[in-house]
């Protein structure tokens, strides 16, 4: 059973188990990409509803089966992640849970492995409907997963929105670097001493789910590539996607000095703190995680754009619904380089 199934990671979850031989039902409110995986048995449920469209009036054939495999990536109200272990409990074989390491409470130093103390708590939410910051979610949903079960996997995922770019009028998200690079021309990036990026290939984090369903591998993981140079994926971004007219590699400052922030701004590159793009991932590594290459990533990023825009229309912005928004732009790009190269004259 995934829950969901047709949004975000949804569908690649969907994809990886339908091809390694499982039978697979989803459970979802029915609203998301309706027309995805319209051929697999489907139980409606609004997992944020506690009257008749929620967990407790799921038809009986589904809340009475025993279902092998449970894979769950909610990430809004944590209560809606405990009121399903209670009314399944016994019902299933393994539980997975997507996180993310933002339930660690502190990133001050590199290579955090997975027994580092989380975000502390505040008192438990006893509604659906009592919201928190997004860490602050995930961290309750683990600790509402530990108090109830032992048979679970912990998916600690890394870096799958920094990628992401805005485009005026539109809330969904491309990723922001294999965009740049196929548009071409002359690109700006970052060049920051000792500038590494770390990221989950969503690919290889769904075929970790099945290996640790096929090998009852249980516990909490990082999941993401090992700390790459940032120079590195530029190369990987070169392989796919042809050399550029010209790339500028720009001093980090100097981009922070004309309002190019880091992180938001500048995807994958966040100085502070310090352990932000180097997370230790061997944990999962020895437990089987096999991270494909980048440059496969890459070009399935690529691809699923092109599929999206064949038009190739997704323009990079400031204006998101008529407000004023520090996101990379072109008019800024340009800007920032013609003052870098009348300082380097």
């Amino acid at each position: 059973m995934i829950l969901g199934g047709r949004g975000f990671l949804g569908p690649s979850i969907v994809e990886t188990f339908l091809k390694s031989g499982y039978d697979v039902t989803l459970l979802n409110r029915g609203k998301t990409n309706i027309h995805l995986f319209s051929n697999l048995p489907i139980t409606i449920c609004d997992r944020e509803q506690e009257n008749k469209q929620g967990l407790k009036n799921i038809d009986k054939i589904y809340k009475e089966s025993y279902w092998d495999i449970v894979v769950d990536t909610w990430q809004k109200s944590p209560k809606a992640v405990s009121d399903f272990l209670e009314e399944f409990k016994g019902r299933f074989g393994h539980y997975h849970y997507i996180s993310t390491v933002s339930v660690y409470d502190k990133w001050d130093k590199k290579f955090i492995e997975e027994t580092e103390p989380l975000n502390p708590l505040p008192k438990s939410p006893k509604t659906i409907s009592e919201d928190f910051r997004y860490a602050i979610r995930k961290t309750f949903a683990e600790e509402a997963i530990r108090e109830r079960i032992s048979n679970f996997t912990i998916y600690r995922s890394h870096g799958m929105k920094d990628f992401r770019i805005t485009r005026p009028n539109d809330p969904n998200a491309e990723p922001f670097w294999p965009i740049r690079f196929y548009k071409g021309g002359e690109i700006m990036v970052p060049n920051v001493h000792n500038h590494h990026m770390q990221v989950t290939d969503v690919k290889s984090l769904t075929n970790f789910i099945v290996h640790c369903s096929e090998t009852a591998t249980f516990g909490s993981f990082n999941v993401a590539y090992n700390p790459t140079p940032f120079k590195d994926y530029v190369s990987s971004l070169i392989h796919v996607t042809g050399m550029p007219k010209k790339i500028h590699w720009i001093n980090g400052d100097f981009l922070i000095k004309h309002g190019l922030l880091p992180y938001k701004i500048i995807p994958l590159w966040k100085p502070k703190p310090v352990g932000s793009y180097y997370f230790n991932v061997q944990k999962a590594v020895q437990a089987g995680l096999v991270n494909r290459p980048m440059v496969e990533m890459i070009t399935d990023q690529l691809e699923g754009y092109k599929i999206r825009h064949p038009k190739d229309d997704v323009s990079f912005g400031e204006v998101m619904e008529g407000k004023q928004i520090k996101y990379y732009s072109i008019n800024k790009e340009k800007e920032v380089i013609n003052k870098w190269l009348e300082i380097s004259k």
